[in-house]
């Protein structure tokens, strides 16, 4: 049998069928018509092949099963059979057609012999005008020839349109130019894109690198005025440092009712923010031109990837336009080549008339043989049919003879089929499926029923509902599993990306032999995964209930919302909890936990290592460790019986509790509560508080910046402390509620004194500040470097010294006292044990009581305050320069009366009515105190003289008012507002003698606002007073002269 001429592709053997549905190892989608549901199948069995879950001979059995089945087969094999037999009947028609016709075309051939003579000189003729014909029919078109069908009709469309032919060559001439035209305009789009890129470009590095604006240099500019703002706070000399300690003395009086209190508080105020703002203006400025700088290479390189996508854009333009050139050009040549066919289509037309005429002569000739060769012809044609028919029906024959035997092969190939596919069954309550070795069960409902898989089996994209259990054991495989209301028993097998519903469950247990395994699940709310021994689970999503035992190992978890708990030697590595509850329990182990929301404990003896907090809460309780922890938000709860170690606190809260421990702690910032055992701290930033039941050993280092506060109680005399920035200590019965447990706080005593100890304290600028404790001692095993020591006034509290380094002390330390109106009961400043410390007063000697103290070291090494006894502090000389004014006032208003009684004496003893206006300097100088005192005031009088017989006596009243204003060499004033009246009364002899005397009372009024060393006061006080002054002499006249001898007397 010879080659076929067609093939059916429904007919095609399955082996042909299948092999293009899957070629080589990847598989393709089918070739033939397949439903939808099927088709939704065979994507999914190529997902699966392609991720090598299944191997290519199963995903090869599966397709056979989807798209060939039994039923299809013998529906075929009847349809052929049918097809077969009218072939046969054909074929019987054939052969006796066959034979009929060959003895009428044996009769026929003889007379046509007879004609054939004739016809030959005729033919000759023919023959050559024909081939004049071909030849030009071939300029046309060489693939054409004579023998073609309606060649004339073919010659007459060209000829006929060759004026469209012109036509359409002149539109594609003007096509080619116009693509011309448009690659040249795109090519300078393109240019002056370049341009704008290269512009970019150089603002962008100008931008970037300009040596004022550009943002290195801004940067560079901004670290510098954060360097000096952060050097003048850290230099106790800077005029930042100096302001902020004249308004940290005197902000209590920013509310104070008093003027002039209230005034130097205000001025104090605005120095320290005019120092800050100074150092901070240039901060402020850098930091907005920097970000002014930052927006600008921001938009510029927006700029820039916009130009570049452009410019892309153009590029592609550019390529396009040359294709449409070249298409252009292609066109415009094939326009040229049909005007040269139509051409030559005009010369093939007079070629085939003449070779009509010719054709014409020779039809003549054959007139007389036309009958009996017509009729030879048809019995010729009538025989070729009847062959022709004949070889067709066996052509027909012998395919349907293969086909029917192809499908045979493929009935029994297909009952051979090995793996064994089952495909969407439903299992309801009561069924059962099994899945043995070398089967695959694909998109089965388990609804109800059970679906088993055991060694080798292979079930995908189950769907478990109404109670239904997928049981998969002994290195069995589930894929893509759909748990909505039912159970997954996973023991020593393979489970992978199952979804676990809100009422599903997944079980997963492996045996000391096999591990059970599970990768890719997702989790929902309600729903619960519980793995035991020798379990491994990859990558779960959860939001639902998750269960570790017994040494199961969780990796790559993430922790969504509901609960995540690991027990017993359960292990999880890589978790991220961005909601919900993480409970790590007894002997199990958290690695590389990442916590940005949500709650995290761990209890009983539970290990965590590298565990990253960025927010939500951290706790660790009884027996629980925790290794390598940073905490950049969120808050960190180690509570008692809990151990940290090697924390790193860059935000968020860290809270150590009573009877807890950590070592190797690191505050950056944020907030550090310490109230159980710590050993080794480093205080970069943040704010540090030990509680009073606080431990602390190894080291305590204080970076400047940092600011660390200690209450009375916490245990720190096995710490050394390197000190450069702020120590604050407190008395305990204030210690911050939020670091003790409620039964774990310390109760105070009633100790003499509050001691807090340190073994080796070395200061780098930094200060120890006792003011807030009532008794406070520090005490040191020793003491080296520089910084400050701020005692307050407590040194009227105790007899002990408040600086107590009981070896020996090196460098130079400031000692900040304040001062006081109360004498001192102690002295003693500094105790030390030897060493060639100095120590100094901050701001010089100091006001304690009514003397000037300044410090002495002796030769054991006790520091002490001694008093100058020639100077008294600025406040008692400003009392008693306000003392003595009084008298100077009283004296002053006297004055003015006397004035009046000495004119009487010396002058014509008359009544009237007078006044004097008083304006008095006195300029006080004494041991205490020097005083300026101005004076301006008036008196105003009345009298009524009455002759006697020896003499005159005068009887007046008077009243006066003044103010005086008061300054002291120690920068204190104030005014005195003074009332006063009285009456005289005067005896003038006629011998010239006299004697009067003045009784006056005084109400007095005083404001006065007193400085001292390192702070301010000011008050008011009215009180009155009440003086008698008495005065006798003679008046010695002569001529226009006198001499007044006088004794007198005063008391006020």
């Amino acid at each position: 049998m010879k080659s076929r001429h067609h093939l059916n592709t429904r007919l095609l053997p399955l082996s042909i069928l299948i092999s293009a549905l899957i070629p080589a190892a990847v598989l393709a989608a089918p070739s033939v018509a397949i439903p939808p549901p099927v088709q939704d199948l065979i994507n999914q069995v190529q997902s699966y092949a392609n991720a090598h879950v299944i191997s290519p001979e199963q995903a090869e059995t599966l397709i056979k099963r989807l798209t060939v089945t039994p039923e299809k087969l013998k529906e075929e094999e009847a349809r052929v059979k049918q097809e077969l037999a009218a072939v046969e009947k054909k074929q019987k028609e054939a052969n006796t057609e066959i034979i009929t016709t060959s003895i009428e075309k044996d009769q026929f051939n003889k007379a046509l012999n007879n004609k054939q003579k004739a016809k030959l000189a005729a033919e000759t003729v023919f023959i050559n005008a024909n081939s004049k014909q071909n030849e030009a029919i071939k300029a046309v078109n060489k693939n054409w020839s004579l023998a073609d069908e309606n060649i004339s009709t073919k010659l007459s469309v060209i000829v006929n349109g060759e004026s469209k032919t012109q036509a359409i060559l002149a539109e594609k001439i003007k096509l080619t130019e116009t693509a011309n035209i448009n690659q040249q305009e795109q090519v300078i789009k393109a240019q002056q894109l370049d341009t704008e890129i290269q512009k970019n470009q150089s603002e962008l590095d100008d931008a970037i690198n300009n040596k004022t604006t550009g943002t290195i240099v801004l940067q560079e500019k901004l670290t510098q005025a954060e360097t000096k703002l952060e050097t003048a706070k850290n230099n106790p000399k800077s005029k930042l440092s100096l302001a902020e300690a004249k308004h940290k003395r005197t902000s209590k009086n920013l509310k104070n009712p008093k003027k002039q209190a209230k005034s130097e508080a205000l001025r104090n105020q605005k120095d320290y923010e005019r120092e800050l703002k100074n150092l901070q203006t240039p901060i402020t400025t850098a930091t907005e031109e920097l970000k002014v700088s930052q927006e600008k290479v921001e938009v510029l390189t927006q700029e820039k990837a916009l130009i570049s996508t452009k410019k892309i854009a153009s590029d592609a333009i550019t390529d396009n336009l040359q294709g449409e050139i070249n298409r252009a050009q292609q066109a415009q040549l094939q326009a040229e080549q049909d005007a040269q066919q139509a051409k030559d289509a005009t010369l093939a037309q007079q070629a085939m008339a003449k070779a009509a005429a010719a054709e014409k002569s020779l039809q003549e000739a054959e007139q007389k043989l036309a009958a009996i060769a017509v009729i030879a012809q048809e019995a010729e044609a009538k025989l070729t049919a009847a062959q022709r028919a004949k070889a067709d029906a066996e052509l027909q024959l012998a395919d349907k003879m293969e086909q029917l035997a192809n499908i045979n092969l493929d009935l029994t190939a297909l009952n051979n089929l090995d793996p064994k596919v089952i495909s969407q069954q439903t299992l309801a309550k009561g069924e059962a499926q099994p899945v043995a070795d070398g089967e695959l069960a694909v998109a089965t409902k388990v609804a109800g029923g059970e679906q088993n898989i055991t060694t080798g089996g292979v079930v995908l994209a189950s769907v478990v509902t109404e109670d239904g259990v997928v049981n998969l054991s002994d290195s069995a495989l589930a894929h893509d599993s759909q748990l909505i209301n039912g159970t997954l028993n996973n023991t020593r097998a393979h489970d992978v990306n199952t979804q676990v519903g809100a009422q599903g469950k997944l079980l997963i247990n492996g045996t000391q032999e096999a591990a059970a395994t599970s990768e890719g699940a997702t989790v929902a709310a309600g729903g619960s995964v519980t793995a035991g021994t020798n379990t491994l689970v990859t990558k779960m999503v959860s939001a639902g209930t998750v269960t570790g035992n017994d040494g199961a190992l969780f990796t790559e978890t993430t922790l969504n919302d509901g609960q995540f708990s690991l027990n017993n030697g359960a292990i999880a590595k890589n978790t991220k909890v961005n909601g919900g509850q993480f409970n790590v329990n007894e002997g199990a182990t958290a690695k590389d936990t990442e916590v940005s929301a949500g709650a995290v404990t761990g209890n009983d003896g539970a290990l965590f290592t590298e565990t990253t907090l960025n927010d939500g809460q951290f706790s660790l309780n009884n027996g629980a460790i925790a290794q390598n922890t940073k905490v950049n938000g969120g808050q960190f709860n180690v509570n008692e019986g809990a151990t940290a170690e090697g924390v790193t606190v860059k935000g968020g809260e860290f809270n150590l509790r009573a009877r807890a421990q950590a070592m190797k702690l690191t505050i950056e910032f944020g907030e550090a509560q310490i109230a159980g055992t710590l050993t080794d701290v480093t205080l970069r930033g943040g704010n540090t508080t030990l509680a009073s039941t606080a431990d602390v050993a190894g080291t305590i280092h204080s970076i400047s910046g940092s600011a660390l506060k200690v209450y009375q109680g916490a245990h720190t005399a096995q710490a050394d402390l390197n000190l450069a920035g702020r120590v604050v200590l407190f008395a305990d019965d204030v210690a911050p509620a939020a670091a003790l447990p409620s039964r774990a706080v310390r109760a105070a005593d009633n100790r003499l004194s509050a001691p807090f100890t340190f073994r080796r304290v070395n200061m780098s600028g930094g200060t120890l500040d006792l003011r807030n404790v009532k008794k406070a001692q520090l005490v040191m095993d020793s003491l080296a470097g520089n910084g400050t020591f701020k005692l307050g006034s407590m040194l009227q509290q105790d007899a002990s010294a408040p600086v107590n380094v009981t070896g020996n002390a090196d460098g130079d330390f400031i000692l900040q006292i304040d001062g006081s109106g109360i004498d001192p009961t102690n002295l003693n400043v500094v105790s030390t044990g030897g060493g060639d410390a100095r120590f100094t007063l901050t701001d010089g000697p100091i006001g304690l009581g009514n003397r000037v103290y300044n410090l002495v070291k002796d030769a054991s090494g006790k520091v002490t305050l001694v008093a100058n006894e020639s100077t008294v502090t600025p406040g008692t000389a400003s009392i008693l320069a306000v003392a003595n004014t009084t008298p100077v006032i009283f004296n002053a208003e006297l004055s003015s009366v006397q004035q009046r009684l000495d004119k009487q004496s010396t002058e014509a003893n008359e009544s009237g009515i007078w006044g004097t206006y008083l304006h008095n300097n006195f300029a006080v100088k004494g041991r205490a105190a020097n005083f300026d005192q101005t004076l301006n005031g008036i008196t105003l009088g009345g009298d009524k003289a009455t002759a006697l017989a020896d003499g005159v006596l005068s009887v007046g009243g008077f009243a006066s008012a003044s103010t005086s204003s008061i300054k002291t060499d120690y920068q204190s004033k104030g005014n005195v507002d003074s009332h006063s009246f009285g009456a005289y009364a005067q005896y003038l002899a006629n011998n010239g003698g006299y004697v009067n005397g003045v009784v006056k009372a005084n109400k007095f009024n005083q404001d006065i606002h007193v400085t001292s060393a390192d702070n301010s006061a000011s008050g008011n006080t009215n009180f009155s007073g009440m003086g008698v002054a008495v005065k006798a002499g003679k008046h010695i006249n002569h001529n226009h002269l006198y001499v007044s001898p006088y004794v007198a007397i005063e008391r006020l």
